[in-house]
């Protein structure tokens, strides 16, 4: 098996890619937030092959985003349910959604994101700063942390650099 590069190895958006960069873990994650617990509860909403729908389970379980649990019912058969840092990731899913209603066309809206006891629509989902500011994109930066691999660290300052020279050069008229 050969080794990953560094570059992958320590991105957290890359290892986030590969666990779920597949469309049918963010379906299989979608359905469990629809509450979705039983293997063939899946396999119909999802119209999934069992092999598919039983590999994608397992990576999800052996991930930690989804805890395989007996039945109350019966022990003999198995429940899938959202586990904490499964259930941590329903802003990404808001963020994925709303997203898609913006830029792909979802003009239609099949889908509307509301707070549960008011029903009221939920706002966008944002970058803040810590104070509570939104943050736009020219306002944030990558840079490396701690554990970084050195290639990326260089390249997380050569971004900033890059960032910085472009903004200089927007305040300064020259451009």
């Amino acid at each position: 098996m050969s080794r990953k590069p560094a570059s992958i190895e320590h991105c957290p958006i890359a290892r986030v890619t590969e666990l779920l960069g597949d469309h049918w873990a963010l379906m299989i994650l979608r359905e469990a937030f629809l509450g979705t617990v039983h293997f063939g509860q899946f396999e119909t909403h999802l119209g999934i092959a069992r092999n598919i729908l039983s590999g994608r389970l397992k990576r999800l379980v052996d991930a930690g985003l989804l805890d395989r649990v007996p039945c109350p019912d019966d022990r003999r058969v198995h429940e899938y349910r959202l586990s904490p840092s499964g259930r941590a990731l329903h802003p990404v899913l808001i963020a994925l959604a709303q997203w898609s209603q913006r830029w792909l066309g979802d003009a239609c809206e099949a889908l509307q994101i509301v707070e549960r006891s008011s029903g009221e629509a939920v706002r966008p989902v944002v970058v803040q700063a810590a104070d509570g500011r939104t943050l736009d994109l020219r306002e944030i930066a990558m840079v490396p942390g701690p554990d970084a691999a050195p290639e990326m660290a260089e390249r997380y300052r050569m971004a900033m650099r890059a960032s910085k020279r472009a903004s200089s050069k927007g305040a300064g008229g020259d451009g």
